[in-house]
């Protein structure tokens, strides 16, 4: 790339602005004082070019690439492999499962967990019917509908099950699901296939289902997959064995355990790994306490509730 300078007629006091990147459409200059700034060519006025000695330019590049190379670092950066520890909210899993039996009396088989988590056949709840939704997902994702089924048909089935339960929010689940154009709802029925009855490692296979989904927002920008969105169709799918996924309890959960795990990491193979380990063992020491979740499913509901309610709320 040649090398451009400029200088800014209505912000002389950025100093000299070095070009770093030339787009067809824009510009990207690091100034000397003023640090990077983008510009659309189309809309830019006031930028001035301006012929530098060798000596400033070279002084004025190592300044720019230094401070692009500082800008592209987080502050504060986390070392991998050691993320920072998330607070336990329960001092023990006895507390957390005291807690829980205030919260809902007669545990996971009590009327109140039945009807606000789990769910009555047919019956409408605020929260969503989970108990509705396993039966949408084992009847309406089967391999059989897979394979008999069109793509827009298998479409709107896996819009019915976001829709019926409240574990995505829909400005991250069923909105821009549903906005999506034919071809990318078919590279995501494409990609659900794959999660649901591919063959291989199910963390991978998850890590893989979210580059088949192009979700964006209302401006049409590209939308990160959370891991609600990413994990949820397994979970109903398979509740016995996949689970749902939401970062911020399952680290406090994990803190609760004696394990750490990054809660702001993406979604990726390894990450389902280590979370997928904080349901299943709580889920072990659920059942060594005498209690009787149905699946992970369960498990995740008793994560969820234990960390959004305030304690004062279950006395």
């Amino acid at each position: 790339m040649t090398t451009t300078v400029f200088k800014s007629e209505s912000q002389p006091d950025w100093g000299m602005g070095l070009v770093v990147e030339d787009g067809a459409d824009h510009w990207v200059l690091y100034f000397e004082h003023g640090g990077r700034k983008k510009f659309i060519k189309s809309k830019t006025k006031g930028l001035v070019p301006v012929t530098l000695e060798p000596k400033a330019l070279a002084s004025l590049e190592t300044k720019s690439h230094s401070r692009a190379a500082r800008a592209g670092k987080n502050p504060k950066p986390k070392k991998v492999g050691l993320p920072k520890k998330a607070v336990a909210r329960f001092e023990s899993l006895s507390q957390q499962i005291l807690f829980f039996e205030k919260l809902f009396p007669g545990g996971f088989e009590g009327e109140k967990f039945t009807k606000e988590e789990r769910g009555v056949a047919g019956v409408v709840s605020k929260s969503g019917n989970k108990t509705d939704a396993l039966t949408i997902a084992r009847e309406e994702l089967s391999a059989a509908k897979f394979a008999s089924a069109t793509p827009a048909e298998l479409f709107e089935s896996a819009t019915k099950l976001l829709k019926g339960t409240n574990i995505v929010f829909p400005i991250e689940g069923s909105i821009p699901f549903i906005a999506m154009d034919e071809k990318a709802r078919t590279t995501a029925v494409a990609g659900l296939k794959q999660l649901l009855h591919g063959e291989g490692d199910y963390a991978l296979r998850v890590e893989r289902f979210t580059s088949s989904v192009a979700l964006k927002d209302k401006k049409g920008t590209a939308k990160i997959v959370s891991w609600p969105f990413a994990t949820v169709f397994g979970a109903l799918f398979n509740p016995t064995t996949f689970s749902c996924v939401k970062p911020t309890p399952y680290a406090s959960q994990a803190a609760t355990l004696g394990l750490v795990v990054e809660k702001s990491q993406p979604v990726t193979a390894r990450g389902y790994t280590q979370f997928h380990e904080i349901v299943t063992l709580t889920q072990t020491k659920l059942i060594e306490a005498g209690q009787k979740p149905r699946d992970l499913l369960d498990v995740a509901s008793f994560i969820w509730r234990t960390h959004a309610e305030k304690p004062t709320e279950a006395v």
